[in-house]
């Protein structure tokens, strides 16, 4: 059952007296902003993989962004915080001084297991988190590994970010297909063939933002780099809910209530249709899921207040929505209760098919068949699909992404 999240508001008492006050919970979460400051200090830690295929990232010169990788991530840590270092491999190892920056050259990339989930383990919620690898887990356990980061981020309202670049390689690749097979992989300098690894970012969904930002800051070279952000808010920024049109509603403010992020409406007739409309304008941050606007779940919630917060016996409201523009309407009588303080509460929300994974995760991905080695496409990430789409499902198993929410109480009394 999710949590419900309860904050206190002061409603002015039915009688009217100017200084009477009474506290009461509300019935549902009002939290529909996002957190958008970024805090001044925060401490970055980096794990770069140590195993054997990591190595082929840094033996060729041209087209190599990951050689210059530990200069750039120590760059960015470092003006948003504190920051340490961290190699990996089945264990993990503190790096100290600077000793990161041997992680340009093939020398240090000695492990044999990859454990990716004992990153994931020790990975501090309330630090920044960035993992450097090429995706490859032993034993294949991704679905263990996104349930560790469902429970540990999605599930404490954080957020997960990956950018894969493309790089020159020129090194072994291990465990491909049900066979387990080898290959040497030789992409020369030629930027078609080029071999993605990644960075797997953790933490406040503002700070995974700005670190991205700030990486795509950082790029000189023209090599491929994309970019995915998987959390529960789906903008850069919260519906600003500009008011377009109203029929048989107007404004209010008696009970303060604007502040909080919850309008306040009266009504001139309450047997009569009511509805507003207001803008939506939909910002997507970097690397967003792309929607699909036809496959969104449509959800309204509605509480009087009688002693208790109640649920009315009928709701009749409709909720809408073209382009960015949504319309919310409903008969009062029909789901409101005369003579009461009602709190509503509307969200659009895309279903499973309405929030998809951008289209370079299909163009970067190789399916884990038995691979010979005419067919073996080393320029793509073996599994990327499942791979990312289990981080995806379990954003939908810790939280529901919304894409609009909307609280607002009306006035019958």
């Amino acid at each position: 059952m999710p949590k419900i999240f309860l904050i206190i508001i002061i409603l002015l008492c039915a009688s009217g007296c100017g200084n009477d006050f009474v506290e009461i919970n509300l019935p549902v979460s009002v939290e529909n902003e996002r957190a958008a400051e970024i805090p001044e200090k925060i401490t970055t830690d980096i794990y770069f993989d140590a195993t054997v295929s990591m190595q082929g990232y840094t033996t060729l010169s041209g087209g190599n962004v990951y050689r210059t990788l530990p200069d750039i991530l120590s760059d960015i840590g470092g003006s948003m915080g504190d920051i340490n270092f961290y190699s990996f491999g089945e264990k993990i190892t503190p790096l100290e001084g600077k000793d990161y920056r041997r992680f340009n050259s093939p020398e240090p990339y000695t492990e044999i297991i990859t454990a990716v989930h004992n990153v994931i383990d020790k990975s501090e919620p309330a630090h920044l988190s960035i993992i450097i690898t090429d995706l490859f887990e032993s034993d294949a356990d991704w679905s263990g590994i996104a349930q560790k980061i469902r429970d540990k981020f999605f599930a404490n309202h954080l957020a997960v970010g990956v950018i894969g670049v493309k790089n020159s390689f020129y090194g072994d690749i291990f465990d491909v297909g049900l066979n387990a097979a080898k290959f040497r992989y030789d992409s020369n300098i030629l930027p078609e063939k080029f071999r993605p690894f990644y960075l797997l970012i953790m933490g406040n969904e503002t700070t995974v933002e700005n670190f991205m930002q700030k990486f795509k800051a950082r790029q000189t070279l023209p090599n491929d780099t994309e970019y995915l952000l998987l959390s529960e808010n789906l903008t850069a920024r919260a519906a600003d809910l500009t008011l377009l049109e109203m029929e048989n509603f107007y404004v209010e403010d008696r009970l303060n209530l604007e502040e909080r992020g919850i309008r306040e409406f009266g009504l001139d007739k309450f047997s009569a249709p009511a509805s507003f409309t207001v803008q939506f304008d939909y910002n997507a941050p970097i690397g967003a899921c792309p929607l699909n606007l036809a496959e969104m779940n449509y959800d309204t919630k509605i509480f009087y207040l009688d002693e208790d917060w109640r649920s009315p016996a009928r709701n009749d409201v409709k909720i809408s929505m073209i382009d960015d523009t949504v319309k919310i309407a409903l008969t009062p009588e029909k789901s409101l209760s005369e003579g009461k303080i009602n709190f509503v509460q509307v969200s659009i929300a895309p279903n499973a098919k309405g929030y998809q994974l951008p289209h370079w995760v299909n163009d970067w991905n190789m399916a884990n068949v038995d691979a010979a080695p005419e067919n073996f496409d080393g320029s793509k990430t073996v599994n990327l699909v499942y791979i990312l789409g289990s981080l995806k499902d379990s954003v939908f198993a810790a939280t529901q992404p919304v894409l609009f929410k909307m609280n607002f109480v009306v006035d019958a009394r």
